[in-house]
């Protein structure tokens, strides 16, 4: 990957912070599952499941997991599914002894568009809620100065936990994993009060959208407080104050919370949804559904059969 490509975060940055991300070349190598004999043939060992690990919700920083990169921690790292690849900072790199890739950098910029530099690197293990609480995949990582200084990285789940599935259950505030081979999400399997629906991806990236009933694709992203964010197309509720949010590339953009609004998901309806509309962004911003939405809910995400449970706290899985 050469200086000038670009990738772009969705990550909770001083408020709300929105963006998108393209994968290529930065999402973290899916972990290998370990090969056996049996009869003479070989077979695909079950991937071990690491244990739940709880987390915290911070203002303006996002969920908080502790977490450690090559053994060295812990370290303060934000969940984020809109993330698309694993980011440290350049203290993490340095205590974790990360791996730099000589010749090897990119650019990475947030909604704004504005961008900053990052450094390819390699992590050899990652870890979460305990020291020896390994994650199954590791492998490329960037390393990055665009992080606020109480924030040591971001984690996207879909890349960490490959090729496993995982959970986020927000009420409960726990990370969990499981084996989308043995324990599946069915889409015959309709929580009540919830959904089960299609994971949607764009490109060759991996990152969660979903459809609405009016035919647009949001983005489920937890490295965002917003409700529905939706590009300003500066016909309504003019009134609403705004406020300035700075992105991972130093950039800015203005949020103002507005009336809110009911959407529907699969069997789901969500009923007067916080929702925000954003403007100094890029033409091609995706909506999105943040915190402010999400919050009462546990979300489940089978990467094998692309699709994405969201249902009440204490139900399924």
């Amino acid at each position: 990957m050469n200086s000038k490509a670009k990738l772009l975060f969705a990550l909770l940055l001083i408020l709300a912070t929105v963006g998108r991300a393209a994968s290529s070349g930065a999402a973290l190598s899916v972990a290998q599952n370990t090969r056996q004999r049996v009869n003479g043939r070989a077979a695909v060992a079950e991937p071990r499941i690491p244990r739940p690990a709880s987390f915290r919700e911070v203002s303006g920083r996002g969920l908080i997991v502790r977490t450690w990169i090559n053994s060295a921690g812990p370290f303060n790292f934000a969940i984020d599914t809109g993330a698309g690849a694993t980011l440290l900072s350049p203290r993490v790199a340095d205590e974790a002894r990360v791996t730099i890739r000589s010749g090897r950098s990119t650019s990475i910029a947030g909604l704004s568009g504005a961008s900053i530099s990052a450094r390819n690197a390699s992590i050899q293990t990652v870890a979460i809620g305990d020291s020896e609480n390994y994650l199954p995949a590791k492998g490329e990582a960037m390393v990055t100065s665009g992080l606020p200084a109480d924030l040591d990285g971001v984690l996207d789940p879909t890349e960490v936990f490959s090729p496993l599935g995982y959970v986020i259950d927000l009420p409960q505030r726990e990370l969990s994993a499981f084996d989308p081979q043995t324990t599946p999400i069915r889409k015959k399997d309709q929580p009540a009060e919830g959904a089960v629906v299609a994971w949607l991806r764009e490109g060759h990236g991996r990152r969660p959208f979903v459809m609405l009933d009016n035919g647009d694709r949001a983005l489920l992203d937890t490295g965002s407080s917003l409700g529905l964010a939706i590009r300003d197309s500066g016909s309504s509720d003019r009134k609403a104050p705004a406020y300035d949010v700075r992105d991972i590339g130093g950039g800015q953009i203005s949020a103002r919370r507005v009336t809110a609004i009911t959407i529907t998901i699969g069997s789901l309806t969500l009923r007067r949804i916080p929702t925000d509309l954003v403007s100094g962004t890029e033409a091609d911003a995706p909506m999105l559904l943040g915190l402010s939405a999400l919050r009462p809910f546990r979300l489940s995400f089978d990467p094998v059969h692309r699709l994405i449970e969201i249902a009440p706290s204490g139900t399924r899985k």
